[in-house]
């Protein structure tokens, strides 16, 4: 297992999610273009902000893709900024 891998096992552990709860590869990829298309230091704060945004959604029994919402601003942002 990677480091990476044992890290988010371990974290889920410690926050109490399922195992595989975390979606290394979609949460990889929404930094990536936050971080490309935006500035680096976008990368944390869309994560975190789609995480909340899902969280809400689910707390109200909603389902949301702001993930993808924030994927597709990414992309437009130099044209929006």
């Amino acid at each position: 297992m990677t480091d990476l891998k044992t890290w988010i096992h371990a974290l889920e552990t410690e926050l109490g999610l399922e195992p595989g709860t975390i979606d290394m590869k979609a949460v990889l990829d929404l930094a990536r273009d936050a971080a490309h298309a935006v500035a680096r230091p976008a990368a944390p704060v869309t994560t975190y902000a789609v995480g909340y945004a899902a969280g809400l959604a689910a707390a109200t029994g909603e389902t949301t893709d702001a993930a993808r919402k924030a994927i597709a601003l990414a992309h437009r942002w130099p044209e929006e900024a």
